[in-house]
C-alpha cells in the first residue's frame, strides 16, 4: 500500500493509485464504483469552496501549491526576465485589495458612462465592439480557430451566446424557477451597489431577464450544439452586412480589426436571426440594462470585495452550492493563466517536468496507437474501404506532450502591479490582436489549446492531434514508480480516451487532415449510428441522482472515449505482459487485471454537490466522474470473469452489455 507523506506546506506528497482508497465489504460485482474509491470518498468531502472534488482537483491543488511559490518568487526576486515579472505584476495586482477597495467602480465606470450615453439603436453597434474589445460577450460570442472544412486556415467564428446563467434551460423549465427568481434579486443586489436605487437596479433586472430568456428562447440546446455540420455555415462579408445589420456584424468585423476574407463562419444563424431583430423586441432603455449587467457581471471579480463576494454568493454558493470562495491567491493564479498562461506554464515546466517523464509517457502513447491501430485492421463492423481511410487518419495523427517547443511572447506589452484591470485589458488585447491578425492565414500547428500545468488532456480534430499537458502527467494518472497494470489503467485509458475521440460521434466527421468531410461509405454510418444509439440508450439510464439521469445524447462523444479508452488501454497491458510476463504477479492481493480497472475507477474518483450535478448534467459533454468509473468498467467484456473470485456472489446480478464500438 501507497505511504503517505507530506511536506512542508502540509500537501501530501503521494496522491496516485492506493488499496487504501477501496472499501473491500462491497461486492465488486454490484457496486464497482465504491469498491474501488469507497473510502476515499468518505473520508474526501467537497471542500467548502468547491462544487466537487475529483482526482482533477486534488492534483490541480498540488499543481496551485507549486503555482503560488513561483508567483511568489516571480514576485519577490530581484532580476526578473519579462515572463517573471508579468507573473510578478499580475499576483501582485491581484493581491492588492487595498487599492482595489479605494478604487470601486472606477475601472468599469467609463464603459458603463458611454453605454448610459446611447441614445439610438444605431449607437450599440458601436458599443458592441467596445465591449468586445474588453472581452465582454454580449448578445454573441466570437473567436479565431483553425475553418472546420480547411484545417490550413483560421477563420473568423460567430456564436450564439450573450446569456449569464449556464445553460439555456435555466430560462425555460419551470424546475430552475427558483435559480431564476435568485439570479433576479442578484442583478438588483449588484446593481445596488453600483448605487441605483430600488426602481432603477428592479428596471435593470427585468430587462436583463426580458433580453436573456428571450437569447435562451431562441437558442440551440447543448445537444443540438454537438452537431458539428449544422454549426458550420459560410457567409461572405456582405451576406454578413445585409443579413445582421441591426447587430453590426460586419461593422464588428472590421472593428475588431479583421481584414477582408472570403467568408466568415456562423454556428447558429437561426439564433442571430432573431438576436439581429432586439431593436423590435427591447427598447433601448431596456437594451442599456442589459449592456450594463454584461460589463458588471463579466468584471465583478476585478472589484471591490462587496461586489465581488456577492458575485460569488450566487454563482458559487447558490447555483453551484459551494460554502466559501477559494483562496485569493488561487483565484490569482486563474488568472495569471488565463491571461498570460505560457508564461506561467513555461516557468512551471523549467522545474517539474524531465525529459524522462517525457520520453516515457512518448513510450506510453506510443504503445497504446499501436494497440488502436491494430483494432482499426480488425474491426468487423467497418467495410475495407472506409477502414483503408480511417487507417490513413490514424498514420497522419500527431502528438504533443508536456508544453510547447515554443512558448508564447508577451513582450509586446508592459504589466503594472498596482493596475490588476490594466493589465488584464492589455492581456486581452494582446489575445484580441493575435487571434484577428491571424484570421485567413496558415495555422500554427505547433500552437497548444491548454496551458502546461493544466491538469487535462485533448484530441483537436482539426488538427488530428493529441496533447498531454505536464500537469496531467503524474499521479494519480502517470506513476512511474508503479506496475505497468496501474499505468495502463490510469494514463494508459486517457490516452485511449483521447485517440477514440478521432472515431467519436464528432471527430469522425474529420478527415486525416482534419478537415470536416463525408469519408465514411453510407453503410458504415449507418452501423456506427446504431451502435452509438446503443451507447447513447444505456447511458441515459445511469441515475446520477434518485430523480436525475444521463443525458446519453449531450455525453455521446466521451461516453464512446471513455468505452474505447478502456477497452484499447486492457488490451495494451496483455501485450505488455506477455512480452514481460515477470510481471505478471499478485501485488497487494490483486492481479494486474483487477489493479488495470481499479485503477481506472480511482482516477475518477469523486464527491459532488447535488447543486453541481444538477447543473453540469444540463451542459457538460462528460458524464459524471462516479459514472465514467463503473460503466466502461463493468461493462468491459472480461469484468466479470477478472473480479468473480473478489465477489460473494461470484456473478454480477446485472447483465451489462459490451458497448465498446472500438
Amino acid at each position: 500500500m501507497a505511504k503517505s507523506s507530506r511536506n512542508k506546506d502540509g500537501v501530501k506528497n503521494y496522491i496516485g493509485f492506493s488499496t487504501d482508497y477501496m472499501d473491500l465489504s462491497k461486492d465488486p460485482l454490484v457496486d464497482f464504483y465504491s469498491y474501488s474509491c469507497g473510502k476515499w470518498r468518505s473520508k474526501h468531502p467537497v471542500p467548502k469552496d468547491e462544487g466537487r472534488y475529483d482526482s482533477f482537483i486534488q492534483l490541480s491543488g498540488k499543481n496551485f501549491k507549486i503555482l503560488k511559490r513561483i508567483a511568489e518568487t516571480c514576485v519577490e526576486s530581484g532580476q526578473k526576465n519579462d515572463n517573471q515579472r508579468k507573473v510578478g505584476d499580475f499576483f501582485t495586482s491581484f493581491m492588492d485589495t487595498d487599492t482595489l477597495e479605494k478604487k470601486k467602480f472606477s475601472s468599469i465606470t467609463p464603459l458603463l458612462k458611454e453605454i448610459e450615453s446611447i441614445s439610438e439603436f444605431q449607437d450599440v453597434k458601436k458599443t458592441l465592439v467596445k465591449m468586445a474589445k474588453y472581452a465582454i460577450p454580449a448578445f454573441f460570442n466570437v473567436f479565431s480557430s483553425e475553418d472546420k472544412k480547411d484545417s490550413n486556415v483560421y477563420s473568423f467564428y460567430i456564436m450564439q451566446g450573450g446569456m449569464s446563467l449556464p445553460e439555456r434551460d435555466y430560462y425555460l423549465k419551470k424546475e430552475h424557477a427558483k435559480a431564476v427568481e435568485l439570479f433576479r434579486q442578484h442583478i438588483k443586489k449588484m446593481m445596488k451597489l453600483y448605487g441605483m436605487n430600488e426602481k432603477s437596479s428592479s428596471f435593470v433586472s427585468d430587462s436583463v431577464l426580458k433580453v436573456e430568456k428571450y437569447l435562451a428562447l431562441n437558442s440551440r440546446s447543448s445537444v443540438a450544439l454537438r452537431d458539428e455540420i449544422k454549426n458550420y455555415n459560410r457567409f461572405s462579408l456582405q451576406e454578413l452586412k445585409k443579413r445582421y445589420s441591426s447587430l453590426g456584424l460586419y461593422e464588428f468585423y472590421f472593428g475588431m480589426g479583421g481584414k477582408p476574407v472570403p467568408f466568415v463562419v456562423v454556428g447558429q444563424p437561426e439564433f442571430l436571426d432573431k438576436a439581429n431583430d432586439f431593436v423590435n423586441k427591447f427598447t433601448i432603455e431596456e437594451v442599456k440594462a442589459y449592456l450594463k449587467w454584461r460589463v458588471m457581471t463579466h468584471f465583478a471579480w476585478s472589484l471591490h470585495s462587496a461586489v465581488e463576494k456577492e458575485s460569488f454568493d450566487f454563482f458559487g454558493r447558490k447555483l453551484m452550492g459551494k460554502k466559501q470562495q477559494e483562496p485569493r491567491w488561487k483565484r490569482a493564479l486563474r488568472l495569471i493563466d488565463f491571461a498570460v498562461g505560457e508564461a506561467l506554464g513555461e516557468l512551471y515546466v523549467k522545474e517539474n517536468f524531465t525529459s524522462e517523464a517525457e520520453k516515457k509517457a512518448n513510450e506510453l502513447v506510443d504503445d497504446i496507437k499501436g494497440v488502436f491501430l491494430q483494432r482499426l485492421k480488425e474491426i468487423s463492423w467497418m467495410s475495407d474501404a472506409t477502414k483503408k481511410k480511417a487507417i490513413k487518419k490514424f498514420s497522419n495523427l500527431s502528438v504533443k506532450i508536456g508544453h510547447p517547443k515554443k512558448f508564447r511572447d508577451y513582450s509586446s506589452f508592459q504589466t503594472d502591479k498596482q493596475d490588476l484591470f490594466g493589465n488584464f485589458l492589455k492581456a486581452v488585447q494582446f489575445e484580441i490582436k493575435r487571434q484577428t491578425n491571424r484570421i485567413g492565414k496558415k495555422v500554427d500547428k505547433e500552437e497548444w489549446l491548454m496551458t502546461p500545468s493544466m491538469v487535462n488532456a485533448y484530441y483537436n480534430p482539426s488538427g488530428n492531434e493529441l496533447a498531454f499537458p505536464a500537469g496531467i502527467l503524474q499521479p494519480p494518472f502517470f506513476d512511474a514508480s508503479k506496475d505497468a497494470a496501474v499505468n495502463y489503467g490510469g494514463i494508459g485509458g486517457v490516452i485511449g480516451h483521447e485517440i477514440t475521440h478521432g472515431y467519436d460521434d464528432q471527430g469522425r466527421l474529420y478527415d486525416e487532415k482534419g478537415r470536416m468531410k463525408e469519408w465514411w461509405l453510407p453503410g458504415d454510418a449507418k452501423k456506427f449510428d446504431a451502435l452509438a444509439k446503443k451507447i447513447a440508450d444505456f447511458y441515459s439510464t445511469v441515475k446520477v441522482l434518485p430523480e436525475l439521469k444521463v443525458n446519453g445524447k449531450l455525453t455521446l462523444g466521451e461516453n464512446i472515449a471513455d468505452l474505447g479508452g478502456i477497452g484499447i488501454a486492457y488490451i495494451a497491458l496483455q501485450r505488455h505482459l506477455s512480452k514481460n510476463p515477470h510481471e505478471r504477479k499478485v501485488i497487494d492481493g490483486f492481479t494486474p487485471e483487477q489493479r488495470f480497472f481499479i485503477s481506472w475507477s480511482q482516477i475518477w474518483k469523486s464527491n459532488a454537490k447535488d447543486e453541481t450535478v444538477k447543473m453540469l448534467a444540463m451542459m457538460d459533454p462528460h458524464s459524471p466522474e462516479k459514472v465514467r468509473g463503473f460503466v466502461p468498467a463493468v461493462t468491459h467484456p472480461k469484468f466479470e470473469e477478472i473480479f468473480k473470485d473478489k465477489s460473494k456472489s461470484g456473478k454480477s446480478k446485472i447483465k451489462y452489455p459490451n458497448l465498446n464500438m472500438w
